[in-house]
């Protein structure tokens, strides 16, 4: 995996900042969490032959909101996350239909190549929990945003696109401010048909992290 952006780094490192110096200010830590993850398009219920596509990535996550509900809980979430992605065309005739008419002479050999991509993503998230025990939380998570991808491939044009993202997991609760996390995640991007090419990629991966709750009380259902 290559190394992550200095300036990346430097920005998470500044919304962390900003989001804890905030709520201090009002009495207030709300929780937060770090989390990374691996996906591929070669896999259930994608797999498509035609290219080929991995994902490895670092999200930082904040708690909005929270609703308790007894047993069942809704968590409001803000997102900001790191993606590196390995592409590559497979089938080249992918890119002989009349629509890459206009793309580069060199196109359809630049995409057969393996090729790293970049990209920055935000999200605005949802969490819908049930607890089995106070310890113990299964969840259906979504969450959407823009984001920015630094190159083209046959199947998504270079620069603002969107990222939607599902999945289910389960919550485990280490101590009374530490919450274990894992993710099955299904993960779509495409540009809305802003710019061509926009058949998007799709991709199935786990995530696994960690949700900080720096002010919770010694006995608490929700994290």
């Amino acid at each position: 995996m290559r190394q992550m952006p200095t300036s990346y780094l430097l920005a998470l490192s500044f919304l962390f900042s900003s989001h804890l110096l905030v709520a201090q200010e009002n009495k207030v830590v709300f929780p937060w969490g770090i989390h990374v993850g691996y996906s591929t398009q070669q896999t259930f219920p994608y797999n498509d032959k035609d290219y080929r596509l991995t994902q490895q990535h670092i999200l930082a996550q904040f708690v909005v909101k929270q609703f308790d509900m007894g047993s069942v809980g809704a968590t409001i979430t803000a997102e900001g996350g790191y993606y590196l992605s390995q592409h590559q065309l497979i089938n080249k005739w992918f890119t002989t239909s009349p629509k890459f008419i206009n793309l580069p002479e060199n196109f359809q050999e630049t995409m057969l190549k393996k090729k790293s991509i970049h990209q920055i993503a935000t999200h605005l998230g949802i969490e819908l929990s049930y607890y089995l025990t106070p310890k113990t939380a299964l969840f259906g998570y979504a969450a959407i945003g823009p984001m920015y991808t630094s190159q083209q491939t046959e199947r998504l044009a270079a620069g603002l696109a969107f990222s939607d993202n599902v999945g289910i997991g389960i919550r485990i609760k280490y101590n009374p401010r530490i919450w274990i996390i894992s993710t099955v995640l299904f993960r779509h991007e495409s540009n809305a048909d802003l710019k061509f090419p926009n058949s998007g990629h799709n991709t199935t991966g786990i995530r696994l992290g960690v949700r900080f709750n720096p002010t919770a009380p010694q006995k608490v259902l929700m994290p």
